[in-house]
């Protein structure tokens, strides 16, 4: 079935886009989204590799489709996790497989924690909670974010839906709670450090920038968007040997590319000779020549150890696009 609609959705390139892979429990994850265990991922990779030709960043950048017509794909992880040095990059390695790892420059060296990890550690730290101790956290935390919340479900679902400019709020609430952030960064150490990042570079992985501190351009004025872009892709091309002037840094949308405009981008690229091609996460959908969109796979539902669920994942990515021109206000990335 997706080998039909590749002939009526036509794309020469499919990105699919990870955070990250464990067998483990990781607190600053689970809370927020599901990830794949490594027998699963290594389903992914052997459903890939038999169904199409898996390409690195500098075949995406020409572009270049499959034997057969068939499109190419290029595996991406963002937000600089440290299991893409100490799990995945030893699976990938003996798949002999290319990727782009997109880094989130000021979470390297495990300096800050994303706001959005924060959060997952409270609603961790909460749901352990009971009775008076719950209700006493239930009101700090209302306070901080001068809101109201009846009960349980209603504070979590404040909590989901925080931004980046309330993190004031979500410290405030990591202190109720009783987490230390810094000192989870010092013993957990979510993300990589440079060292880890020099040592995937040398393995022949593409290094790219997923902003400075993980906020969405889209919101930002187009000057503090440029600047985003910019300054992530410098960061960037500094740690990593081999790029400056001689390669070109790929920049991953943190979030999504939703409200940055088009020709704001082709204007950076044109002005800035280390910015790459962009990276979206707006599934099949067909944008300029620049941007690659890709799928999220995280999620495990469907798949098993034996089997991979990338296949229903690509056909409903499809069928979406087919829908899109019929009802364009409703077919919608789940990405």
């Amino acid at each position: 079935m997706v080998r039909a609609l590749e002939k009526i959705v036509r794309r020469n390139v499919i990105g699919f886009c990870y955070h990250t892979v464990s067998d483990r429990q990781l607190p600053h994850i689970e809370r927020l989204y599901r990830c794949k265990s490594v027998a699963q991922f290594r389903r992914d990779l052997d459903f890939l590799l038999r169904a199409y030709r898996v390409i690195g960043y500098d075949d995406v950048e020409r572009a270049g489709s499959g034997p057969n017509g068939k499109p190419s794909v290029v595996i991406t992880f963002d937000d600089g996790l440290v299991e893409c040095h100490d799990v995945i990059r030893p699976v990938l390695l003996e798949y002999g497989v290319p990727a782009i790892f997109f880094v989130t420059t000021e979470f390297l060296d495990n300096r800050r924690l994303f706001y959005r990890q924060k959060v997952a550690l409270c609603i961790e730290s909460y749901s352990r909670l009971s009775g008076a101790d719950a209700t006493t956290a239930r009101s700090e935390i209302a306070r901080f974010f001068d809101t109201k919340v009846d009960d349980d479900r209603q504070l979590l679902s404040r909590l989901h839906t925080a931004s980046w400019k309330e993190e004031p709020a979500i410290d405030a609430a990591c202190g109720a709670l009783g987490i230390d952030t810094d000192a989870y960064l010092r013993t957990v150490r979510p993300y990589l450090t440079r060292a880890q990042v020099r040592t995937l570079a040398a393995n022949g992985f593409t290094i790219g920038a997923h902003g400075t501190s993980h906020q969405q351009l889209g919101v930002m004025s187009e000057d503090e968007a440029r600047a985003e872009v910019v300054t992530a892709c410098e960061v960037v091309s500094k740690i990593v040997p081999g790029t400056g002037s001689a390669r070109k840094v790929p920049f991953a949308f943190p979030f999504n590319g939703r409200g940055v405009g088009r020709e704001m981008m082709r204007t950076i690229r044109d002005s800035n000779s280390q910015v790459g091609l962009f990276f979206d996460s707006t599934e099949l959908a067909f944008g300029p020549e620049f941007v690659v969109n890709r799928l999220v796979v995280d999620d495990p539902r469907g798949a098993t150890e034996q089997a991979s669920n990338l296949g229903s994942r690509l056909w409903r990515a499809y069928a979406r696009e087919i829908v899109r021109p019929l009802f364009p206000r409703h077919a919608r990335s789940n990405s």
